[in-house]
């Protein structure tokens, strides 16, 4: 394997002297290249595996993040492996320049837009609008450009999953940055840094005194710069931190786009919630679901995005995946058809009141009718304060 990847690289460095080492033309010339040496059906993440094993792969390159393994290190070319299982992708944009292939796996995509409105130090707010949406079979090829003309999220539906990247340096200020719904853009390796003590001591606090949590954290609030408010609400963010009330007050008066920061800061929780639903179903439907919740921001991109997935009956086969989300299934029962698909169509169309009226004339004399029906308007009422749901209570 080291021999096969050797020559690609080798190739690719090749053809990017000959195009004058212009990262601009790299985008063609991985896809170009990868389309040539048909990966998918010389490579299996088996023999990656069986690479690993026999110390094949080391010292190709830098394997200080989980998940990215090196298979080709370059005076200018690097070729990387991506290995995919439970992941969610938060929306970024790259500082490099080449191509991904699919070899393993079904991989959901989505292309954003960003209009920029108000920077605030390294940060920016903004409006994210979702351009494309598709589904990536293995053997599919996406050229990468740097910068925003690429800001994008990934997330594999089935798993495992595994790509190839082929990249090259971008020309441009270096450094990712990553995009948080609707509308903040951060740099990706921003993690803690000045407030990494302050998120020690709150965290410590919240374990010790919730009161006295509230109150340092106001204090420390109140007592920073706007770019300042948004790294330690962002950074309390990454550590699922609850944001006070106080807090949240501070920042709606004190930041003329308090609320779209706040509501960008959610994201988190939501990418981090689809990783644990993801990690916690296997059934092919429900990571469907849960896969086109990450990638939708109101019913309409839902519905979209279902269609696109294949599923054929999006009302049932939705109420089904929703259900099996949340509802407790412990003694082993699958809840009745009339109650899929009540779920389902409070789901895609957002009216839950008029779901549980056409379930109770449909249903009529069903022994848990009235139990089912206050389980749905209460069901709707709790997913509304989870980010994971938020595209249902959009239109």
């Amino acid at each position: 394997m080291r021999t096969l990847f050797a020559g690609l690289g080798t190739d690719a460095e090749a053809r990017f002297a000959g195009a004058g080492r212009s990262p601009a033309a790299f985008p063609q010339i991985a896809a170009a290249l990868l389309d040539e040496w048909d990966l998918p059906n010389r490579l299996s993440l088996a023999e990656v595996w069986e690479a690993a094993a026999s110390g094949d792969l080391a010292g190709l390159g830098d394997q200080s993040k989980p998940g990215l393994v090196p298979l080709f290190s370059g005076a200018n070319v690097r070729i990387v492996g991506h290995l995919w299982s439970d992941a969610a992708d938060r929306l970024h944009q790259h500082d490099w320049t080449g191509a991904f292939q699919v070899l393993e796996g079904q991989s959901f995509n989505s292309v954003y837009d960003f209009e920029a409105a108000r920077e605030i130090d390294e940060f920016t707010a903004g409006t994210l609008s979702r351009r494309t949406f598709d589904v990536f079979s293995p053997g599919h090829i996406q050229p990468v450009e740097e910068g925003r003309s690429l800001i994008h999220s990934v997330v594999y539906c089935e798993k495992p999953g595994f790509a190839i990247s082929l990249r090259v340096a971008g020309g441009g200020p270096r450094g990712a940055y990553e995009y948080l719904r609707p509308g903040l853009r951060s740099p990706s390796h921003r993690r803690r840094d000045g407030s990494a003590a302050q998120i020690d001591l709150l965290s410590q606090a919240l374990q010790v005194d919730p009161a006295a949590y509230e109150d340092k954290f106001s204090a420390l609030a109140e007592g920073l710069d706007e770019a300042g408010l948004i790294r330690l609400l962002d950074a309390a963010a990454f550590d699922s931190l609850p944001i006070p009330e106080t807090v949240i007050e501070t920042t709606l008066n004190r930041l003329p786009d308090g609320g779209l920061i706040l509501a960008s800061l959610d994201d988190i929780e939501r990418s981090d919630k689809t990783r644990e639903l993801l990690g916690e179903h296997d059934h092919p439907k429900i990571r469907t679901f849960i896969c086109a919740l990450f990638h939708s921001e109101s019913r309409r991109e839902l519905n979209e995005t279902l269609r696109i997935a294949g599923f054929a009956d999006p009302v049932v086969e939705s109420g089904r995946a929703l259900s099996a989300l949340i509802v407790d299934d412990e003694a082993g029962e699958l809840p009745p058809d009339y109650l899929v698909q009540a779920l389902g169509e409070s789901a895609l169309t957002g009216d839950v009141g008029n779901a549980i009226a056409v379930m109770r004339t449909q249903a009529a004399g069903a022994p848990l009718l009235d139990a089912h029906s206050q389980f749905v308007g209460e069901a709707f009422e709790a997913m509304e304060e989870a980010p994971v749901f938020r595209c249902l209570f959009t239109a």
